[in-house]
């Protein structure tokens, strides 16, 4: 999407400046007869006068016309960017939640892979969301996943990639690692559960997190996307809102 968009903006830009060019240049062939007409004007007579008067006349309207045409192709050019970068951002995001989707986590791991830096993987699933969702609607539901991603968001450092696969699926992208990461999967445990706290005091929401870190899950993103899962899977079935390293036998439940 983003070399398409990248392709219609330069195809726009070549033909915008390709016509500004072609009008210049009968523009300033007309100038030229102008001052042809008028530096022979004795030889030419005194019809060469009307002409004179009538191709400045002419002239002007030309450029008032190539003002006018290239204004109008500059702002075509930009409202179509606009929306190019618009329809690029949604392609990439989730409409709820504003996170990255899919698409957009599996360019973001991709660029992270090819860095070849380390970072850590979490996956991250709701923990009583389904509940929420048969007892209370998919309207409650959307807004448990807005305000758990919003709080998530807040509780981020600098440079970390949030992302939501589907339904009540997270995956988070950061360079945090040991007890760095301890600490963090503890705030996205507080976060979650106080998710809509407020409004609704009887609603529990958890999260069980699994963590795979690169280097040391393969580094290949199916794979790390895998050990991330079956770490999560395990964290749930050892008492949900906890967090659990791949290929560790010692889970953490939140206190």
């Amino acid at each position: 999407m983003e070399v398409r968009q990248q392709q219609l903006v330069r195809h726009l830009r070549q033909r915008f400046v390709a016509l500004v060019a072609l009008s210049c240049c009968a523009w300033l062939g007309m100038a030229g007869m102008l001052v042809f007409v008028w530096l022979h004007r004795a030889q030419l007579g005194i019809a060469s006068y009307a002409w004179f008067v009538a191709g400045v006349v002419l002239s002007l309207a030309l450029l008032l016309c190539l003002v006018i045409i290239a204004v109008r192709l500059k702002t075509t050019m930009q409202v179509r960017s606009r929306l190019l970068s618009r329809l690029e951002h949604a392609s990439g995001h989730d409409e709820l939640t504003g996170l990255l989707n899919r698409r957009g986590f599996d360019c973001a791991l991709a660029q992270q892979l090819e860095g070849r830096r380390a970072f850590t993987l979490l996956y991250l699933d709701l923990d009583g969301f389904k509940q929420v969702n048969d007892g209370h609607g998919h309207e409650l539901g959307d807004q448990v996943l807005r305000a758990v991603a919003q709080g998530w968001e807040r509780t981020l450092r600098a440079g970390d990639v949030l992302a939501r696969l589907g339904g009540d699926e997270f995956v988070l992208i950061t360079q945090a690692s040991g007890v760095q990461v301890d600490a963090l999967c503890e705030r996205l445990i507080a976060v979650a559960g106080l998710a809509l706290a407020e409004e609704l005091p009887g609603l529990r929401i958890g999260v069980s997190i699994g963590i795979a870190a690169c280097p040391g899950q393969g580094c290949e993103a199916r794979h790390l996307l895998a050990s991330a899962d079956s770490a999560m899977l395990a964290a749930k079935a050892q008492g949900k809102s906890r967090y659990q390293r791949a290929l560790c036998e010692t889970s953490y439940p939140t206190h």
